[in-house]
């Protein structure tokens, strides 16, 4: 039998619950709410208080973002390293394209603190992906479809 080679998708384990989906899983639930502490408590008592923060409470939604989005994708595809760091990329490119064309969309602001935050998000995003995979050694099934 002939298999099609996918760019993103693996066809044995997108069906297959693994200790990587749900460590995926873990840190995407982990990200979103950090995010979303960072949105709607930091940021209001950045501003409210004129402190300084070097642009962190202007950019967490795209630093946090991203990294919730990416360990979101990893573990709806449940990729393979290789294929992993392929979805990683696209979305850290994507998501600096989106920035890029704001100001031709409707209301739309570029701003250079969230292509910071972008490329910061991706790239912790990228290391935590790398130190995954290097701490699971073995990667048990759970569950096969």
């Amino acid at each position: 039998m002939i298999t099609k080679k996918n760019f993103f998708l693996d066809p044995i384990t997108i069906k297959t619950i693994d200790t990587m989906r749900v460590t995926y899983f873990v840190v995407f639930i982990l990200s979103f709410a950090l995010t979303e502490i960072g949105r709607n408590l930091y940021r209001p008592f950045i501003y409210k208080n004129n402190i300084e923060d070097f642009g962190i409470a202007d950019s967490v939604g795209n630093w946090g973002g991203i990294l919730a989005q990416i360990f979101f994708g990893l573990a709806i595809i449940n990729s393979t390293k290789k294929k992993g760091l392929r979805l990683i990329t696209l979305y850290i490119i994507g998501y600096m394209f989106y920035e890029i064309v704001q100001p031709y969309l409707p209301r739309g602001v570029f701003d250079w603190q969230d292509i910071y935050g972008t490329i910061i998000g991706g790239i912790f995003g990228l290391l935590l992906f790398i130190l995954i995979h290097k701490i699971t050694k073995q990667n048990k099934v759970f569950h096969r479809f």
